[in-house]
């Protein structure tokens, strides 16, 4: 493995075990099992890796969107997106459950987020949109279509954060049971 992955993937583990704030660069260095300087020869500070993690992240929901326009049937679409999502979810855990922090700390970070989330929804709007055009959803109108997705939204990026904040040990399956609650949000406009 290269360097740069190694020192990502560390950075991944160690923030979904401790938090961003309580890990710094050179605990991730030592966990790598590199030295500092090496580090610093790949990013120039931790906002640097939380970025480049973002960039990741960006990129494994892509690979999601790409399978979901590969000739899915449009509900099986939607419930692999779902599943695939809180896989994802899952994976970078620390970012769920520091999100308005970490946009806070990083302008350029905030920026990204923002421009990528306004077409992400879009995207899943559109995906609403083929269900309803194939006659497999039904909204009483655009508006519902838009609300929905928003529930939905709300639910899958704010799961984590509900289970945390009860005192429940989050574990994995933990996830599955979360994109079955965000299927439940669409299951009463499902056409039968």
């Amino acid at each position: 493995m290269e360097t740069k992955e190694l020192i990502l993937q560390t950075a991944v583990r160690l923030f979904n075990q401790m938090g961003t704030a309580r890990v710094s660069t050179n605990r991730i260095a030592e966990e790598a099992g590199i030295s500092p300087g090496n580090l610093y020869y790949h990013f120039a500070d931790k906002a640097h890796i939380l970025r480049e993690i973002y960039e990741h992240m960006i990129s494994d929901w892509d690979e999601v969107y790409r399978q979901i326009g590969a000739g899915m049937a449009p509900e099986e679409a939607l419930r692999h997106f779902i599943e695939a999502n809180f896989d994802l979810l899952w994976h970078y855990r620390f970012f769920s459950r520091e999100t308005v922090a970490l946009l806070n700390a990083d302008p350029l970070l905030k920026a990204r987020h923002v421009e990528l989330s306004g077409a992400r929804f879009e995207q899943q709007a559109q995906l609403l949109r083929k269900l309803v055009d194939s006659g497999q959803m039904r909204f009483s109108s655009a508006e519902k279509l838009t609300d929905t997705l928003v529930i939905a939204w709300i639910v899958a990026n704010q799961y984590l954060v509900y289970l945390e904040s009860i005192g429940h040990e989050v574990e994995e399956a933990d996830f599955q049971k979360g994109a079955s609650l965000v299927l439940e949000v669409f299951a009463p406009y499902l056409a039968h």
